[in-house]
C-alpha cells in the first residue's frame, strides 16, 4: 500500500504494518484526510490530534464522536544525541544533506554504532493512545495519525529527528558548530551571483585559423567517423514530477485507488493509442 513518496516516509508505514492487520490499516488511511481532522498539534516530538468518528446506530452511536489520539516515538537521550551528532559531523555528505533538510540513505549506519536507530523498526518505537472504545492497539484512528505523519515527513524529513527528541533548529545549530558544518553553512548563505550586462542575447562566433597542414575535408569530417548504425529506439520515460509531487492521495483525490497509479495507467493507454495512429 503506497501512500508515501520518500523512502523515509515509507519506513514509518512499514513499521506500522509490522504490528497492524491489513484491514485496520486500510480503514485507518481514511482517517488521515482533512475532513476527519478537527485538531492537530505537534510539540516536542508529541502529536496530539482530534479525529471525527462515525455515527453508528447499531452500536448506539447517534452523535458524531470525537476521539483524542496521541502518538509519540521513543526519544533518544541527550548523551546519545551528543555522540551521534559528533559522528555525523565527521562526514561532509551527511552535513550537506541535513542542512538542506534531506536524510542521507546510509544514516542508519551511524545510529547503529550507538545501538539505536532513527527510523522506527517495530511497535516498541511508538507510544500511542486513543480515546475510542476499540480494544486493539493501534486502532484505525492511531493508524490514520501515523499515515498523516508519514505524509508530513515526506516534505519535512527532519520531523523524524523531532520525533526522536531533537528539533530541526537544534540539529542545524549543532551541525554548523563543527568545522565542516561551518564551511558548508557559509557556502549556502552566500548571495546570488550578480547579473552582468551583455551586448547580445546570443554567443558571438569567434574566428579561428585553420592550420595549413590540415586538409579541409578531414577538418569538416571530424576526428572520428559517424556511426553507420544508430542505437535502437527507446520509449521515452516521462518523469511526471508534478503528478508525483502531489503523492498518491492529494487533497482533491477522494477515490481509494492511488492517484499516481491511475495517471500512470492513463498515460500508458494514451501512448498506445498514439502509437497506433502513427
Amino acid at each position: 500500500m503506497t501512500v508515501s513518496k520518500t523512502w523515509w516516509g515509507e519506513a514509518l508505514l512499514n513499521a506500522l504494518e509490522e504490528f497492524t492487520e491489513t484491514g485496520r490499516l486500510s480503514r485507518g488511511r481514511a482517517y488521515a484526510k482533512d475532513h476527519r481532522l478537527k485538531h492537530w498539534q505537534r510539540k516536542n516530538g508529541i502529536i496530539q490530534a482530534k479525529l471525527r468518528g462515525n455515527v453508528n446506530p447499531y452500536y448506539g452511536v447517534y452523535k458524531e464522536p470525537t476521539y483524542k489520539v496521541e502518538v509519540q516515538m521513543t526519544h533518544l537521550s541527550a548523551a546519545q544525541w551528543k555522540k551521534i551528532i559528533a559522528r555525523l559531523t565527521e562526514k561532509a555528505s551527511f552535513i550537506a544533506k541535513l542542512l538542506v533538510d534531506e536524510i542521507p540513505e546510509n544514516i542508519e549506519q551511524t545510529f547503529a554504532e550507538f545501538n539505536c536507530h532513527l527510523l522506527p523498526q517495530n511497535y516498541h518505537d511508538f507510544k500511542v493512545s486513543c480515546s475510542c472504545p476499540d480494544y486493539a492497539v493501534p486502532c484505525k484512528h492511531i493508524a490514520g495519525v501515523c499515515y498523516r505523519l508519514a505524509s508530513i515527513v515526506d516534505n519535512q524529513p527532519l520531523v523524524l529527528f523531532e520525533m526522536r527528541g531533537i528539533s530541526a533548529e537544534k540539529l542545524h545549530q549543532e551541525l554548523i558548530k563543527s568545522p565542516l558544518g561551518e564551511i558548508l553553512a557559509q557556502a549556502q548563505s552566500n548571495g546570488a551571483v550578480p547579473l552582468l550586462p551583455v551586448d547580445s542575447y546570443y554567443h558571438q562566433p569567434l574566428p579561428a585559423q585553420v592550420p595549413e597542414q590540415i586538409e579541409l575535408k578531414k577538418y569538416w569530417y571530424g576526428k572520428s567517423a559517424i556511426p553507420k548504425e544508430l542505437p535502437s529506439f527507446q520509449v521515452a520515460q516521462l518523469p511526471a514530477t508534478l503528478i508525483k509531487k502531489g503523492g498518491d492521495y492529494p487533497p482533491f483525490w477522494q477515490k481509494q485507488a492511488s492517484f499516481i497509479e491511475t495517471m500512470e495507467d492513463f498515460y500508458t493507454r494514451m501512448r498506445k493509442n498514439i502509437d497506433k495512429q502513427i
